[in-house]
């Protein structure tokens, strides 16, 4: 049930992403209520490689990162409120960040843009006002080339696409790869988990929230046959040296495009080279 749920939650017609600086933003209202297929198995040795690898392949996130972000940040710009924690992938050849690690939690209320135009009210529970509150897009891409360039896969329906691949009874039903996409959610959830203090798990536990930030998946997902966003999926790809059979896809699709990739523009290179 769980499965046909998350399939139609993928393919609603033209749903095909969501973007903007408030995407990943979860109310509070619903976090301790959200489901999920996702399994993870903080004692699994296997997970737990995994976090380590994750963290080694993390920098520091510079002021000069800072300055170069706030000139080249265009879509998919990263909400000022999210705390940036290091950069998770850098451009091989100008070494500017490709991939931020954020935190996973958020201040609940911004006084300074809540009488702005556009202010989405729904997105945020006025009541927790300054209170910490859910962030579960933990690696965010901003490299604007790349951004554009997956965002173009996008419009060309491969999110779909890439959905099908998952589904039962689909033509292009790729069982292997449903799997291993399954354990891949764990292991970024796994991640999301280890960035936070032992303070904020206890906060987490206490509002409900750890069943969003521990136990569900690529950026927030509930179901492990959700793909939703391909910037997700890439920005998770690089982030982990290709850990997400999404991203593999994504990228082979760039490569096929002659589109940026991120990485240096070695299309032959893999994707730590």
């Amino acid at each position: 049930r769980h499965a046909q749920m998350g399939a139609a939650l993928s393919t609603r017609k033209g749903r095909e992403s969501k973007s903007g600086p408030t995407s990943g933003v979860v109310n509070p209202q619903h976090a301790s209520t959200r489901h999920s297929d996702v399994h993870v198995d903080l004692n699994d040795p296997e997970v737990s490689s995994a976090v380590r690898e994750y963290a080694a392949r993390v920098s520091r996130y510079t002021e000069a990162d800072e300055r170069w972000l706030r000139c080249h940040q265009d879509a998919k710009r990263l909400d000022a409120n999210v705390r940036v924690v290091g950069v998770a992938a850098r451009h091989a050849v100008t070494g500017h960040p490709v991939v931020l690690v954020t935190y996973p939690l958020r201040v609940a209320y911004d006084r300074s843009r809540a009488g702005r135009k556009g202010y989405s009210t729904h997105k945020w529970d006025s009541r927790k006002r300054d209170g910490r509150v859910p962030w579960t897009n933990t690696f965010w891409l901003v490299c604007p080339e790349v951004v554009s360039a997956v965002g173009r896969l996008e419009h060309a329906g491969l999110v779909r696409a890439f959905h099908a691949k998952f589904v039962v009874g689909d033509p292009t039903h790729d069982a292997d790869a449903a799997a291993t996409f399954a354990k891949q959610h764990a292991r970024y959830a796994a991640f999301r988990w280890s960035l936070l203090s032992d303070e904020d798990k206890e906060h987490c536990e206490k509002e409900g929230y750890a069943s969003v930030l521990r136990d569900c998946g690529v950026g927030g997902l509930r179901f492990v046959n959700q793909v939703k966003c391909l910037h997700l999926q890439y920005g998770h790809y690089l982030a982990s040296g290709g850990d997400n059979v999404v991203g593999e896809w994504t990228r082979a699709e760039l490569v096929r495009r002659g589109e940026s990739i991120g990485q240096g523009e070695d299309a032959s290179a893999p994707v730590d080279g």
